[in-house]
């Protein structure tokens, strides 16, 4: 089938088809100063001093566990209901993702219960900014200071959020984002770290670059990684990140048009903003209640079927084949998290999505649903 409205549509105008292309006619398309450019601007839109450029969200975290000494032995505490790049990194570095139960209304972990947690094995804490809304950082670094673990935010989903005043990947010691193409602003494919310390942003910096030094060719200090982003993808960026606030602004209006047209539904749950947040709806997540007589799975192929393109929430974690064929969390239980993979799905919120068809899909969900 054709769908007539997507999950997620990125929106590309003439300005990246021109940047790209500029690049291709200059012949330096690898790791060159477009690259340069769009770190320096992406960090200082994000309230960070430094940001590296990386092939991807994931290796952006994985650089980012990398520098922070995360090895064989070592665990770290995250969230169970994620796209699974924010775990594989943990344990490609020979480390062990402790997991923490979600909030059922933010979906975000659940600060209160990080505590127990904590061992002496306890190396660092990767929080997701789920779907836009931030997690709830105050009491988190406060904790993170206590026990002297190292906070890497994965805001992915939540490029332009607001905590209380500041953005959301400047909170914490290190920050990572993707830049896929459904994300806030996109190169394709691509990553980014943002520090508030030099010299760990020097050697993430190495690191990106197979650990080689940078005054020495082909002398390689630390055993690295291939995380370079190509100059046609920074090309891009740097062309996305000219309306990178009006885009921030244009998705809130879109998760405030869908609140709007949807708050009578009583049979679902909407995302909510808390008192102390600003969130950008990177994906407008509903929440099938239990007590209606319709699974979400239903619902999703009812929508399908007008043409309406859903996804439903995360598998969590700990009920991932690929993990548990590993001999991990096969005896674990983490019922929000179960409940909200089971129940969520995410309607369309790609930006290149118009109020009629956002409209379509509120009128499609009142017929279904009432």
């Amino acid at each position: 089938m054709k769908w007539q409205i997507p999950v997620a549509k990125p929106d590309i105008g003439n300005d990246e088809i021109e940047a790209v292309t500029e690049v291709l006619k200059s012949g330096w398309i690898t790791q060159g100063e477009n690259v340069l450019k769009f770190e320096n601007k992406f960090s200082k839109f994000c309230m960070a001093k430094y940001g590296i450029a990386t092939s991807s969200g994931t290796s952006a975290l994985h650089a980012a566990l990398a520098v922070c000494g995360v090895s064989k032995g070592d665990n770290v505490i995250t969230t169970p209901l994620s796209c699974i790049a924010s775990s594989n990194p943990i344990l490609l570095q020979g480390a062990l993702p402790i997991f923490i139960d979600t909030d059922k209304r933010t979906f975000n972990i659940d600060v209160d219960l990080i505590k127990s947690k904590i061992t002496n094995k306890t190396k660092a804490i990767l929080v997701v900014h789920l779907f836009g809304h931030p997690v709830d950082m105050d009491p988190l670094m406060e904790l993170a200071e206590k026990y002297d673990l190292k906070v890497i935010e994965d805001a992915a989903q939540a490029m332009g959020a607001m905590y209380k005043g500041k953005r959301a990947g400047s909170i914490g010691h290190i920050s990572c984002f993707s830049l896929y193409a459904n994300k806030i602003i996109t190169t394709g494919e691509g990553g980014m770290v943002v520090f508030k310390n030099i010299e760990v942003a020097n050697k993430a910096r190495i690191l990106r670059d197979h650990g080689m030094s940078k005054s020495k060719s082909y002398w390689h200090k630390y055993a690295g990684f291939n995380f370079r982003m190509t100059n046609m993808q920074a090309a891009l960026g740097l062309a996305q990140s000219e309306r990178i606030q009006e885009t921030v602004n244009w998705k809130r209006r879109m998760g405030q048009r869908y609140t709007e047209r949807l708050s009578d539904i009583k049979a679902i749950q909407l995302p909510i903003e808390r008192s102390w947040s600003r969130q950008v709806y990177w994906m407008y997540g509903i929440l099938l209640n239990k007590s209606h007589n319709m699974t979400a799975r239903a619902l999703a192929d009812k929508l399908s079927d007008l043409g309406i393109q859903t996804r439903p929430f995360f598998l969590g974690m700990h009920a991932q084949p690929a993990l548990q064929n590993l001999g991990l969390f096969q005896s674990e239980d983490y019922p929000v998290a179960d409940y909200l993979s089971e129940n969520g799905l995410y309607l369309p919120s790609g930006l290149a999505l118009s109020e009629q068809q956002m409209d379509e899909v509120c009128a499609a969900l009142h017929t279904i649903l009432t």
